[in-house]
């Protein structure tokens, strides 16, 4: 298991080049609905990174982040970058 420093300086997305501590800085500055705040993180418009931004913005939303899932929901990115670049 990560800990949380570990997991807040996880790439949350490669197009952006963020990680998890920007992304949250940046939709914690922010008062943008979650598509138009996605495009800060991402300067993209792919859905590579969709669902951890959005579990992350809507964590951020409420006050309270849950670590692991953070980071289960990068790894499950970066496992599905990998296969599509092996051809699987």
């Amino acid at each position: 298991m990560k800990t949380k420093e570990e997991i807040l300086e996880m790439e949350i997305c490669e197009c952006g080049e963020k990680n998890v501590a920007q992304a949250i800085d940046i939709f914690q500055n922010t008062s943008l609905p979650f598509k138009k705040a996605k495009k800060l993180v991402t300067e993209c418009n792919k859905t590579c990174c969709r669902a951890a931004l959005m579990k992350l913005f809507d964590m951020q939303q409420f006050g309270k982040y849950d670590y692991n899932e953070i980071d289960l929901l990068v790894e499950k990115r970066m496992e599905r970058m990998r296969r599509l670049a092996q051809g699987d």
